[in-house]
């Protein structure tokens, strides 16, 4: 378990640079939902993610940042950090029903070979 909490900081730390930290203070009752899965091709993957980043900074209803990278274990990572459990969910319907967002996220997943929602996810509520 604590070999797990610190390469989760350690994730943490490396993908969110503090420019992009500003979107979102990292203070009590924020959100951070860590997606880890196997990838065949990180790198390629990693820029169809940045493409859905990008659409979803400009569409989606409420904030959040988005990163991925490679996880000490070698598996891919993303870190999604919203302001409440409820700010999460609101993008996610809105995830659901747009048809640009799928058609990204499944690109990505395609380049990685795995299954549609076929990640592990760990939530952390900041205390």
């Amino acid at each position: 378990m604590m070999v797990k909490t610190v390469a989760f900081f350690f994730a943490f730390t490396v993908l969110f640079p503090s420019q992009v930290l500003a979107q979102i203070n990292l203070e009590k009752g924020k959100v951070v939902y860590f997606f880890k899965n196997e990838c065949k091709d990180i790198n390629g993957s990693m820029q169809k993610y940045y493409k859905l980043f990008e659409y979803q900074a400009q569409y989606q209803p409420k904030p959040q940042v988005s990163k991925c990278g490679r996880v000490n274990d070698g598996m891919m990572g993303c870190i999604v950090v919203t302001n409440s459990v409820e700010d999460y969910e609101t993008n996610v319907a809105w995830q659901e029903k747009d048809e640009q967002w799928n058609f990204l996220i499944r690109e990505a997943w395609r380049v990685c070979e795995v299954d549609d929602y076929g990640f592990q996810l760990d939530i952390l509520r900041l205390e």
